[in-house]
């Protein structure tokens, strides 16, 4: 016989379960829509990863590839691009700055932060760079699934207003980018604690 569940039990699993599905709510109220002003001062392309031969990742790429297209509309002064060195030995800033250039984004307006390595660490050390041009307002990009958190960030952090956008996912296959969703749920629920203790620092 199977012993009975103690209330206690059942109530956690209720509340994990849902705060999970409040998460991963948020991160699709995002992901269906970007939210691009007619100007802000910057754009903040959050890293991803570099392959063994300082190429980027199609991540990193198309993340990157979104941030000239803005910039060519003219949405934005400046495009901040950020991470460190992971897999390859260049930095990812250094790499989605490579990029940029080489769309035709002038040197001078691309700034990096080079010592980042996660999603928060992105956002704080483009805070810091952000503060010496005196850069408030920013266009967050990221992939769907985890724009939503770079925005939270940003927020947080002091960046006033924090608007978003993301490329276009194909090149994930669908598998992974449904695997990428669900992980991206519990990422977020890690971060609440770590962003709410963090003071607002801008």
């Amino acid at each position: 016989m199977f012993r009975k569940i103690p209330k206690y039990l059942i109530y956690v699993f209720s509340l994990a379960a849902a705060l999970y599905l409040s998460a991963l709510v948020y991160i699709l109220s995002f992901s269906l829509k970007p939210n691009i002003p007619e100007h802000a001062d910057a754009i903040l392309v959050l890293g991803a990863k570099v392959n063994l031969d300082n190429s980027p990742s199609d991540p990193l790429y198309e993340r990157t590839n979104e941030a000239v297209k803005l910039y060519a509309q003219n949405k934005a002064d400046y495009i901040i691009t950020t991470g460190g060195v992971g897999l390859g030995s260049l930095p990812e800033a250094t790499i989605s700055a490579l990029v940029a250039e080489e769309k035709g984004v002038p040197k001078e307006k691309i700034l990096k932060d080079q010592k980042s390595h996660n999603t928060f660490q992105n956002v704080d050390e483009g805070r810091k760079i952000a503060k010496e041009y005196n850069i408030k307002s920013v266009i967050v990009i990221s992939d769907r699934y985890h724009v939503a958190r770079g925005v939270l960030v940003a927020r947080h952090l002091g960046f006033n207003p924090v608007f978003w956008d993301y490329p276009d996912f194909g090149y994930y296959k669908k598998e992974l980018l449904l695997q990428n969703y669900a992980r991206e749920a519990f990422a977020i629920l890690f971060y609440l604690p770590k962003i709410y203790l963090t003071k607002a620092l801008y």
